[in-house]
């Protein structure tokens, strides 16, 4: 893929990375875990590894990851899912830190990075989970208290890095730490190399039930099996439409025109809600580029 410089607030960017994922040029694996709480035992499906493209842990936006759970049929993770996944890890990494920057360089050397560890660890188990491999957005009743700005976690650890690093208690995990407690000093549109895409599943089972993560998450009774901050109020993103699913075949290749249709959209987007806007705007001019494109076919 080849990326623009500075990914961030760029419009192009979010435009690749749904497109992609809309046409099923993606990595990314379901395995799961088992919380119980109680009389309760659930099953939930979470990110073996961080999602890719090209090989590539991309790097996301809160509203770009949403729109990413969108379509995948997925969520964002809790807090307390991603204190499990460090709990139920079945390979242990340790986070590849560099210098903070929003570029396209900084997101694939942090992957390279990633791998490298996963390769001196032996790679992965089938149906483990491989942590740590980045921070992520979460959602929680918290982010009712912080209008305007997103939930960012993650970077477990087993021993402090020095150097000033933070090692942070984990929020639902005793004797667990990490270098990025739940922060909420970021916006919904700010992404650097840090910033990794984690998701659960919306389908479950709690009691040997089928269900859904929604229904889970929402009930007085369950939501404890996934959050720790009681029955969740809000499942997405606040302030990220969900978005519109561009076809998954274009007969007809992208061309100048699919350019000119994903900057106008950004162009409108972005003057009606800022960068978050920007992204939604080049997401819907690409879809209906893609339908321009099949028409034309």
């Amino acid at each position: 893929m080849n990326w623009p410089t500075n990914l961030l607030g760029d419009p192009a960017y979010a435009s690749m990375v749904l497109g992609a994922i809309a046409g099923g040029q993606y990595e990314h694996t379901f395995v799961p875990i088992t919380i119980q709480v109680g009389e309760h035992t659930g099953i939930f499906f979470v990110s073996q590894d961080a999602l890719k493209i090209d090989g590539v842990r991309i790097n996301v936006s809160a509203v770009l990851q949403q729109q990413i759970a969108d379509l995948l049929g997925a969520y964002m993770l809790t807090p307390k899912l991603l204190d499990q996944m460090w709990a139920q890890r079945s390979v242990t990494l340790s986070p590849c830190t560099q210098p903070i920057a929003t570029t396209s360089e900084a997101m694939i050397r942090h992957s390279r990075c990633v791998d490298d560890k996963l390769a001196e660890a032996g790679g992965t188990t089938p149906d483990g989970v491989v942590q740590t491999v980045g921070k992520t957005w979460v959602i929680s009743n918290e982010l009712a208290d912080h209008p305007g700005k997103a939930i960012n976690m993650g970077w477990h650890l087993e021993q402090p890095m020095g150097g000033g690093i933070p090692f942070d208690a984990a929020p639902t995990l005793p004797g667990a730490h990490m270098i990025q407690a739940p922060g909420y000093h970021h916006d919904s549109a700010w992404l650097d190399y840090s910033q990794i895409a984690l998701f659960v599943h919306r389908n479950c089972t709690v009691d040997g039930q089928p269900t859904d993560f929604s229904t889970v998450a929402r009930s007085a009774d369950l939501a404890s099996l996934v959050s720790a901050g009681g029955a969740l109020q809000t499942l997405r993103q606040p302030g990220a439409p969900e978005l519109v699913t561009p076809p998954t075949v274009s007969p007809v290749p992208p061309s100048g025109a699919t350019v000119a249709m994903i900057g106008v959209g950004g162009i409108i987007g972005g003057a009606i809600g800022g960068p978050p806007g920007a992204m939604v705007g080049s997401a819907v001019g690409w879809a209906a580029d893609a339908v321009r494109r099949k028409l034309l076919a």
